[in-house]
């Protein structure tokens, strides 16, 4: 796991990034009280990040600073006061930012910073420029950011490296590039992408004024002046990444159970309907599964709704497990939804059963309560011209009605009459 390294000689500051750490922060993280202890560290352990105190009682001139940086190792500065000369000198040595040591909002501000830095490595940035060096300097202040980073030299490049790259998350491109200059590329990107979907940051330095307007009128979530002042070019890529994410959280969330954490109805509706236009286009099966608990309501009259509750819970998580990878949802209540796409009936038939004496073998527990349940499943997999997605859920409700009706605890298939 990530391990974080913060070198800090006062106690109370320690004290109070401790707490805001360990309450927010997404990774390991390590304490060092002086240069000498720091250096002793940094020897035996693996950090990916640190986050220095400037002025040290046995390192008062930044020199951790320098040592920290000398091991490859990516560096928030904290400080308490800092001038032109100085901020000019720890950023030129490769310091990825500092933070002034004002109150405890601060330490929020660094916290959630090395949060954003520990999902940057997992986001691969996409910088388009046809200047070589422009295109290198650019992408040095991306990586400084420990994002990966991949390299075009026009837009036609870069419009095949995202075709091709479903990890790019985030453009900057440049305006004036060869073959396609960066208002057209985004033009033809916004044509599969929306600005939720997909970030773009413009760069030019051209003396237009109209240039910026253009950019975001034609779907840049945001543009920059070359040559660029490198603070502020770092926070507005964190920026425009983290709305980004924030939209798609909020998004999930919305489409997501408020109990059981699985998709809702409505999404599994969106989900369900791609999935069987792509299986009748691709001739693949798709298998409809209505899962019930049996005599739910005896559990919630026998020992509450918050038991119940935990077997919701317990089972979509059960669910999830065994059907990895796979649209699941809660349809209602105690009655689950569930797509399995290109099983024969044999095999699907085969992982349900699995699913099944697995839950069958369970016990819940909540608040000292011990609870044993059983579920029924209805299957439908008649995949033609002229059925619906809709139909295949009736169809498996029709099916789960005749598990139930010959004793339940075990999973039957439609079959036309």
């Amino acid at each position: 796991m990530d391990k974080l390294l913060i070198i800090e000689d006062s106690f109370l500051i320690r004290k109070v990034i401790k707490h805001i750490a360990t309450e927010r922060l997404d990774c390991e993280f390590e304490f060092a009280e002086n240069f000498a202890q720091a250096k002793e560290m940094l020897g035996h352990n693996d950090y990916f990040l640190a986050l220095c105190d400037l002025h040290l009682p046995d390192a008062p001139n930044g020199e951790v600073i320098e040592y920290a940086l000398s091991k490859g190792l990516p560096t928030i500065v904290l400080t308490a006061t800092i001038n032109e000369e100085l901020r000019d000198r720890i950023l030129t040595n490769g310091v990825l930012d500092y933070i002034y040591k004002e109150n405890r909002d601060s330490y929020i501000t660094a916290i959630n910073l090395i949060n954003q830095l520990i999902r940057n490595r997992k986001i691969t940035v996409l910088v388009a420029d046809d200047s070589r060096a422009i295109r290198s300097y650019t992408a040095t202040q991306v990586k400084k950011l420990l994002y990966n980073v991949v390299e075009a030299e026009d837009g036609e490049q870069a419009l095949q490296i995202i075709e091709s790259n479903e990890n790019i998350g985030l453009l900057i491109t440049d305006y004036n590039m060869p073959k396609l200059n960066g208002i057209e590329l985004i033009r033809r990107i916004r044509q599969k992408y929306s600005r939720e979907d997909f970030p773009i940051i413009g760069l030019s330095s051209t003396s237009d004024p109209t240039v910026s307007a253009r950019f975001i009128k034609h779907g840049a979530n945001d543009f920059l002046m070359t040559p660029f002042i490198q603070e502020e070019f770092q926070w507005r890529v964190l920026t425009v990444v983290d709305q980004v994410m924030m939209i798609a959280k909020i998004q999930d969330a919305a489409n997501r159970d408020y109990l059981t954490n699985l998709y809702n109805r409505r999404h599994f509706f969106s989900k369900a309907t791609a999935a069987y236009q792509q299986a009748m286009a691709d001739n693949l099966r798709l298998n409809v599964c209505l899962l019930d608990i049996d005599l739910f309501k005896n559990i919630n009259d026998t020992f509450g709704h918050d038991v119940g509750d935990c077997v919701l819970i317990e089972l979509a998580k059960k669910i999830n497990h065994w059907l990895k990878g796979m649209t699941v949802a809660r349809y209602g209540g105690e009655e689950f939804v569930m797509l399995i796409p290109d099983l024969d009936r044999q095999r699907a038939s085969e992982l349900l059963e699995a699913f099944r004496q697995d839950i069958e073998q369970s016990t819940f527990n909540k608040a000292g309560k011990q609870v044993k349940c059983t579920v029924s499943i209805g299957v439908a997999d008649e995949l033609t011209e002229a059925t619906t997605i809709e139909e295949m859920i009736n169809n498996a409700d029709v099916a789960l009605y005749e598990a139930k009706k010959r004793g339940r605890n075990q999973i039957k298939w439609y079959r036309q009459s």
